[in-house]
């Protein structure tokens, strides 16, 4: 993994890194195959490709490529070899005071399973979260073709902040069994699906239901279904504070297939309903985010 960020850190320092973007879609969408993450996301690819298919339009990433995924943004992957090379690419994500760097093989046909994964909790991932949103959000105007430039040198930015965070001496490392790490980047991936549960997370991982949760729990202290409940209800306070998109839109963007039953745990977690919690959290005086479609 150590090697692959390297290769990429030199290819944007000496220009030569190809960084792609996905293509401009009318809206943000909620529904349809795939998965989105509330921060922006940023791919490399390190071996074969990797096709990413979105609401409108769809882009493939070759080795060497890179792609900033955009906050927000439905995404479907689907992965393969190209020629001799297997699939396989890292993935970084930052959200807030947690950056996480995983490096992806294809774990079924056509489709990137979690390989290894490397967690840092540290401020400076908030920074990392920042240069990367920067990234992937262009400019209405380029007139000189500056933006190019400009994207490469914020995605350098944060890849060698990536690199000095996961090196860094004061760093954690977890002891947790490897199985439970892919589960977290698992469990990231299928927040918004209504039909995520603890056996098909077992399935997906090769192994019992009954095992997953009893590894977890002795693990954490912490019943799994209760901790995929807090996720998809941070999930939404999130989205209810940065976009004004309806109530049952939000609620089946965090899998909720049920609006009233979303409003009941929202309520019971946060202690206002989730109209109340949007009108309490909306700054005073500045307009909201466009709605997600």
């Amino acid at each position: 993994m150590r090697w692959g960020l390297g290769d990429f850190i030199t290819r944007a320092a000496q220009g030569s890194l190809r960084l792609l973007s996905p293509p401009a879609q009318p809206g943000w969408s909620t529904r349809g195959a795939g998965h989105l993450h509330l921060s922006a996301e940023l791919f490399l690819q390190l071996q074969g490709y990797t096709e990413f298919h979105f609401p409108q339009g769809q882009l493939t990433l070759r080795a060497g490529e890179a792609l900033v995924m955009p906050p927000k943004l439905l995404h479907d992957e689907w992965v393969g070899n190209e020629g001799a090379q297997a699939f396989a690419n890292l993935v970084v994500y930052a959200d807030r005071q947690t950056l996480s760097c995983h490096l992806a093989n294809e774990a079924k046909p056509g489709r990137p399973g979690n390989l290894y994964l490397e967690v840092c909790q540290h401020v400076d991932a908030l920074r990392i979260e920042h240069w990367l949103a920067d990234a992937a959000r262009p400019p209405d105007q380029d007139v000189h073709g500056l933006w190019v430039l400009q994207q490469r040198a914020l995605v350098l930015t944060a890849l060698t902040a990536v690199a000095r965070l996961l090196d860094a001496p004061q760093k954690t490392q977890s002891n947790e069994p490897t199985l439970l790490a892919r589960l977290r980047v698992l469990v990231q991936n299928r927040l918004g699906e209504v039909d995520l549960t603890v056996a098909s997370l077992a399935q997906d991982l090769g192994c019992t239901a009954d095992y997953l949760s009893h590894l977890y729990s002795s693990s954490t202290g912490e019943h799994l279904w209760q901790v995929i409940l807090r996720q998809r209800l941070a999930r939404a306070a999130r989205l209810l504070a940065e976009s004004d998109s309806a109530v049952k839109e939000i609620a089946w963007c965090c899998g909720f297939a049920s609006a009233s039953y979303f409003i009941r745990s929202f309520k019971q977690q946060f202690g206002a309903t989730p109209k109340v919690y949007r009108a309490l959290a909306a700054p005073q005086g500045q307009p909201r985010p466009p709605r997600l479609s």
